[in-house]
């Protein structure tokens, strides 16, 4: 085979190959006008959900979201977050180690643009929280979601509402504020600050009865406060890696008494919580 005849072969081999990536960038592009994936896999150092510490020892956690754009009328999607233990004895409750837990969401997403590079975004959902892993015939409860975020150039504050509606009645808030800082093209740092807050059904259903004369009850209010830094490295375009410290603080003072008095495994009122993981984004 000549000189000549081996740079033709490569060149037409180059040729092709650019055409079949710029092909797939092309039917990418053409698809994230209408659907949008992305997923995630991680592994943290303790389990916190709704101001608690539920498990105190690492697990990990898997999502995936799927999302339809409807254009000017916004999206719609659904979504799943499934829990996997490490360890047995990091929480009171009988579990296996597996999937113990799996949530599912449907969810309504709506974005108005308020200026340029402001906008406040908009979401109603229901969720179901399945917990197939634990003893004793755990039952599924349902909640209703409604959050905002005020998206600007600056900080995004926000707040998630979650009423549970079946068998429980419970109302939980998260409300903070983040902000993500751009170091590299491929780097960027968030700090994300927010608070726990519950009424009175809430602080029961997370910490028990109230200690001190029998028949008293929780005032509600704020449970924790929640300081989250994170980095992100961009792999790929699609593809991403993480790393995050999370430093939890109950300071109700009835929800720091209760969880002193309690003998549960998972009884923690101050933890720092380390977490790495891999996220896709199509």
């Amino acid at each position: 085979m000549t000189t000549k005849t081996t740079s033709v072969i490569l060149f037409f081999t180059f040729a092709l190959c650019s055409a079949a990536e710029e092909s797939r960038t092309g039917l990418i592009e053409r698809v994230n006008e209408f659907v949008k994936i992305s997923a995630f896999a991680e592994v943290q150092s303790s389990y916190l959900a709704r101001g608690k510490v539920v498990d105190k020892h690492p697990f990990s956690a898997q999502f995936a979201n799927g999302e339809l754009m409807l254009g000017d009328f916004g999206h719609i999607g659904a979504y799943v977050w499934s829990v996997t233990s490490f360890t047995g004895d990091g929480q009171s409750a009988q579990k296996r180690y597996a999937y113990n837990e799996a949530d599912y969401n449907l969810h309504y997403v709506y974005d108005l643009e308020l200026a340029e590079d402001w906008s406040l975004e908009n979401r109603l959902a229901r969720q179901w929280v399945t917990l197939p892993g634990y003893r004793g015939n755990a039952k599924t409860f349902c909640e209703w979601h409604v959050a905002h975020a005020l998206k600007s150039p600056y900080v995004t504050p926000y707040y998630l509402m979650r009423h549970a509606c079946r068998p429980n009645d419970w109302t939980y808030w998260c409300v903070g504020a983040r902000k993500m800082i751009p170091i590299t093209e491929d780097l960027s740092f968030t700090v994300d600050f927010f608070g726990d807050l519950g009424d009175a059904r809430h602080f029961q259903d997370q910490y028990g009865a109230k200690p001190g004369e029998p028949g008293s009850h929780y005032h509600g209010g704020l449970q924790a406060l929640n300081l989250v830094l994170r980095l992100d490295y961009s792999l790929t375009e699609y593809l991403g890696i993480y790393a995050f410290v999370w430093q939890f603080d109950i300071v109700s003072d009835e929800a720091r008494n209760a969880v002193k008095e309690s003998a549960a495994h998972e009884s923690r009122r101050d933890v720092t919580v380390g977490g790495v993981g891999i996220s896709l984004n199509f």
